[in-house]
């Protein structure tokens, strides 16, 4: 009879190698420690001084004193954690007035709280879509939502990044389908390119599709006063479903969200496994 440390032997074995392939690619991820508050110029495990170019601290927030004092106010009038998912006893006043502000910000009907967008673009598609729908997605898009596509059972169409005649093709094969939902982010992570949402939502008018943009590296930086691509192509109210985190330009703790029409927020309330089954943001993020 196999034993579970015979069995772990030979899986260690292979981890093992495969941990050596990927030093030997030069892949092998190894963790900076910081000893300082996030910020432009930050104290390092070795004691040294740096210049920080690579956070997504885009707007300076992660130790600004405004949200600092706002979340040690929240610890005294709202405790440190919900301990509960939201819709047994996990949804507090601060989560709510986050929640509307996120929609009053971007200009959507309503909007739902995430751990992490990870989470909210992984619960997305799911209680949308089934099989007789179909998802166009840009080929760089984010990991989160290439996972959140895999979960749901929706056929899967891909166009070339930004490729707006390759989408056009992508919307033509999938008119054999019930529902359509283009999705794109709005400035894609490697590379800093701004998505062309403006032709993809005349595209999806043309082929009747939905429009789903990740803002998460484009809210608070892009647009004339920081609300992402939507605003930089004056789309407020055409883009169906915007997706975003708190953890980059708006502070980078912790945290996503969904915003959009309001009958989409109302179903994930209902249906979103990452909502349902995680524990709310802590009361000093939303306060924050």
């Amino acid at each position: 009879k196999k034993t579970l440390s015979t069995m772990y032997g030979k899986i260690k074995e292979h981890l093992q190698a495969e941990l050596e392939a990927i030093k030997n690619a030069g892949l092998y991820k190894k963790e900076r420690i910081i000893t300082s508050a996030q910020k432009a110029d930050i104290v390092i495990n070795t004691g040294e001084e740096v210049l920080n170019f690579c956070a997504n601290n885009y707007l300076g927030l992660s130790n600004h004193p405004r949200l600092i004092q706002a979340a040690k106010n929240s610890l005294d009038s709202h405790g440190y954690g919900m301990s509960s998912v939201r819709f047994i006893c996990g949804t507090q006043d601060l989560h709510k007035e986050l929640e509307k502000q996120i929609a009053d910000y971007f200009g959507t009907e309503d909007t739902i709280l995430y751990a992490a967008c990870f989470d909210a673009n992984g619960g997305v598609f799911e209680p949308l879509l089934t099989s007789e729908d179909a998802i166009i997605s840009d080929t760089l898009n984010h990991a989160s939502i290439i996972d959140g596509v895999r979960l749901c059972k929706a056929h899967r169409y891909r166009y070339e990044s930004a490729d707006m005649e390759d989408l056009e093709d992508q919307l033509k094969e999938a008119q054999k389908h019930r529902f359509r939902i283009i999705v794109t982010d709005g400035v894609f992570s490697m590379d800093g390119h701004v998505a062309p949402v403006d032709k993809i939502v005349e595209l999806a008018e043309k082929y009747d599709a939905m429009v789903m943009v990740d803002e998460c590296h484009s809210a608070g930086v892009v647009g004339e006063s920081g609300r992402g691509v939507t605003e930089l192509y004056n789309l407020k109210g055409k883009v169906d479903i915007i997706t975003g985190t708190l953890g980059k330009a708006f502070g980078g703790a912790i945290g996503g969200f969904t915003t959009g029409k309001k009958e989409i927020i109302e179903i994930l309330r209902q249906k979103s496994r990452p909502y349902l089954f995680s524990n709310s943001i802590p009361p000093s993020v939303a306060a924050a």
